[in-house]
């Protein structure tokens, strides 16, 4: 089920182009790469991997788990930031 009509494959590059130019961007942005930075930013904030994999218009959820390595890799990064804990015992 979809939640809105998409407009043309072509028309959707030609905003992607100009979001990207306004936004200053210097590298050549694909639509996939839009897709793929959609998935990961949504997941980050905490959407559902099922909601997710419906808004991509995915047929399985398989298909919306290769962005999860991502996601993981931002948390653990996240923690790593934090330095060395040093735990001593009471």
């Amino acid at each position: 089920e979809r939640i809105f009509k998409l407009p043309h494959y072509n028309i959707c590059n030609l905003y992607l182009r100009k979001w990207v130019k306004e936004a200053g961007i210097k590298k050549k942005i694909t639509w996939h790469c839009a897709r793929h930075s959609f998935a990961v930013n949504v997941l980050t904030k905490g959407a559902n991997i099922k909601t997710v994999s419906s808004l991509l218009g995915h047929t399985s959820i398989k298909m919306t788990e290769r962005y999860l390595h991502v996601v993981d890799s931002l948390k653990q990064d996240a923690i790593n930031s934090l330095g060395e804990i040093n735990y001593a015992p009471m």
